[in-house]
């Protein structure tokens, strides 16, 4: 169902709707991904009622942020599972769950997104240099800001974010050659 398989408007013309304030493209599109969105945040999460919640947060934060979708950045439902787990991380955050990190990844690894995506990030994070990896979890998978990561790894925040680029980089040509 990505970018209007049902013969209807693509889900970039529907956020564009969205944006605008049309509540009938909100509705193609809740409709449209509301299933895949809870399924996956019960995926990742152990408390299936805080799953129907961050399901509800996602869906407030498409209707706010329609506008920041940027296709050069990555498909729709690639925007939308990235709202849905920093949503989860904020849950995780207010419980205090997220403090172990090695638990906060066991979740993420168990978890399949379409096309096994999360399973090929993961096989091609193993094979990037432990501190570039150690940084890229914790500032995406993780959902800290760059600050908040080179603090938690006593390093300057310019070490860390030329870690992440070249982590990333190495990420990209493994990604790619696949």
């Amino acid at each position: 169902m990505l970018s209007g398989d049902q013969g209807g408007p693509s889900d970039a013309v529907l956020l564009g709707r969205i944006a605008a304030g049309d509540i009938d493209a909100f509705q193609a599109f809740y409709g449209r991904y509301a299933g895949r969105v809870l399924a996956y945040a019960r995926q990742l999460n152990r408390q299936g009622d805080a799953a129907e919640d961050v399901t509800q947060e996602v869906f407030v934060a498409v209707w706010r942020r329609a506008a920041s979708y940027r296709p050069e950045r990555g498909d729709v439902t690639g925007w939308l599972y990235t709202i849905t787990r920093n949503k989860l991380v904020d849950l995780w955050r207010r419980a205090g769950e997220a403090s172990d990190f090695g638990e906060l990844d066991d979740r993420l690894a168990g978890a399949v997104e379409p096309g096994d995506l999360n399973l090929s990030i993961r096989q091609a994070l193993s094979r990037v240099a432990p501190d570039q990896r150690r940084a890229i979890e914790m500032a995406y998978f993780g959902g800290l800001t760059y600050e908040e990561t080179a603090r938690r790894l006593e390093l300057p925040l310019g070490t860390l974010k030329s870690r992440i680029r070249s982590g990333l980089k190495t990420l990209r040509s493994l990604l790619e050659g696949s």
